[in-house]
């Protein structure tokens, strides 16, 4: 089965709208189609922001998670993330080692900056409904 590790602003989207992909990859997941991988610090990250800021949120989030089979994993040794240092911003570096470490198949974010090789333009695909 393939596994995807999703970043803590997917759970958060996911947990915030019933009708977006964020909440569609959650359900994908949950039915079996692949395997959710997170570590502790996406977990933590997704219910701290989620107490602050979208509160409204939070039983969303909880009914999910016990819906979910998540795979979770330890967060990386600092020493083990800082080879991402001079590449990805320095907060996001623990996330993709941790997705990295994993060896999962795909990583799923909503970040369009911090985890992009500084320097490096990038494109972010929009897909419209417009004829």
């Amino acid at each position: 089965m393939r596994r995807v590790f999703v970043d803590a602003n997917v759970l958060i989207a996911g947990a915030d709208s019933r009708s977006g992909a964020s909440n569609a990859v959650l359900r994908l997941a949950e039915v079996g189609l692949f395997q959710l991988v997170v570590c502790r610090q996406v977990l933590d990250e997704a219910e701290r922001n989620l107490r602050k800021k979208l509160p409204r949120a939070l039983p969303n989030f909880a009914a999910q998670l016990s819906q979910l089979s998540l795979e979770i994993r330890e967060d990386p040794e600092s020493a083990a993330f800082l080879r991402w240092a001079d590449v990805i911003e320095a907060k996001d570096a623990p996330i993709l080692e941790a997705a990295v470490s994993a060896g999962v198949d795909r990583f799923v974010t909503l970040e369009h900056e911090g985890l992009y090789p500084r320097g490096c333009r990038h494109q972010r695909t929009h897909h419209s409904n417009a004829q």
